[in-house]
């Protein structure tokens, strides 16, 4: 009886014992179209910085609370090697180095810091930078930018690898794009979409200049200030916010980013004058209705104007109010929030031509950009 029950116990050992399964150990053809991008993100990825604020704490407060510190509590505290400050890190976003000298973009939400008492929003004193090699830095804000939400960095280190550029007006919808940064903390993460959409600006944030691409790239809280790139690795947006269904949190495939075009321009001013200069003409408008459009012939968009500051460059040059703008250097631009983009990244001195309509003919106008005044 026990052998028998022996054998039962061994009978599955034998039937399977012939089972065996195939490995398939060639390493993967990276070079066929769509098998990989993981060559092209390793030569980005390096770029990409993750960054956190921190506010200093102090030293009575250290003494009152020691004892009651957790381990958890004591990995959000740092010893500034310089100062001996004790400082508690808040917050978490990321950012890309755009200058081998150190430079860095980031959004302007990243680095602001609340005060306990007073709930005052300010820049933080002290940023911290990690790179993909787990180096730390202290950075140094340049400048911030309240009216499109961008910042620049600088720490103090050369030959650093660092992200270019794309022709963020060249985008369509349906490119392939990669959202890179360290969401909730996990870790330099990057995901993939499309470009979903352009030119987004009825966001609801408050910005005064909005020109967002959307994208179903998965994007999270500590995704802010990370590149979105393009198939060939180049920065297109700036990732900066999401949107959610009503009372949730987290990605549901509809994230924004700000364009290449405009971070490289307000960046520029940030790191060089720590301050950003716009151009102004002193007019106001609203986009053409498409029967108006219709039937002035019109295949792009168009802007009525709406009104002309008296004394300004608009003024000066001859433009007036039901004047109708259809291209700005001969290209046509799709609304009255895109045309007021195109403005204000124009340098003061510079001559724009306008194509105009009025009273149904058409006609050329120059004129020169001044500089926007803080708060106009």
């Amino acid at each position: 009886m026990n052998r028998l029950f022996a054998a039962i116990l061994l009978l599955p050992s034998l039937v399977f014992a012939g089972v065996s399964f195939e490995t398939d150990s060639r390493e993967l053809n990276r070079s066929r179209a769509g098998a990989s991008y993981a060559e092209m993100l390793a030569q980005i990825t390096p770029a990409v910085v993750s960054i956190r604020i921190a506010k200093t704490i102090p030293a009575e407060t250290i003494r009152r609370l020691r004892g009651r510190l957790t381990a958890e509590d004591l990995k959000q505290l740092k010893v500034d090697s310089q100062t001996g400050e004790v400082l508690l890190f808040q917050g978490l976003g990321s950012g890309t180095i755009v200058n081998s000298n150190g430079y860095i973009i980031t959004n302007r939400h990243v680095v602001l810091i609340s005060d306990d008492r007073t709930g005052a929003v300010t820049i933080a004193n002290a940023a911290y930078v990690t790179l993909s090699d787990k180096r730390e830095f202290k950075a140094q804000v340049l400048g911030v930018d309240e009216k499109t939400d961008i910042a620049v960095l600088k720490i103090n280190e050369k030959n650093l690898p660092f992200a270019r550029f794309a022709d963020s007006d060249k985008c369509r919808v349906g490119d392939i794009v990669f959202a890179i940064g360290n969401p909730l903390g996990v870790g330099m993460t990057v995901t993939s979409g499309i470009v979903s959409g352009l030119s987004r600006s009825d966001t609801g944030v408050g910005l005064a200049y909005q020109d967002f691409i959307q994208t179903d790239a998965a994007i999270n809280a500590g995704n802010s200030g990370g590149p979105l790139i393009d198939f060939e690795g180049r920065i297109i947006g700036m990732n900066t916010m999401i949107r959610t269904a009503s009372g949730q949190g987290g990605n549901i495939g509809i994230g924004f980013s700000i364009p290449a075009n405009l971070i490289s321009g307000v960046a520029l001013d940030l790191a060089n004058t720590g301050k950003v200069t716009r151009g102004f003409l002193g007019l106001f408008g609203e986009d053409v209705e498409t029967a108006t459009a219709k039937k002035l012939m019109l295949n792009n968009g168009a802007v009525r104007i709406t009104e002309v500051a008296e004394g300004s460059p608009a003024f000066r040059g001859g433009l007036r109010k039901d004047d109708i703008i259809t291209a700005v250097d001969g290209k046509s631009f799709e609304s009255w929030n895109e045309l007021r983009i195109i403005i204000a990244r124009r340098k003061p001195g510079e001559v724009m031509q306008l194509s105009i309509v009025r009273n149904g003919a058409n006609s050329l106008v120059n004129i020169t950009v001044s500089e926007r005044a803080p708060g106009n």
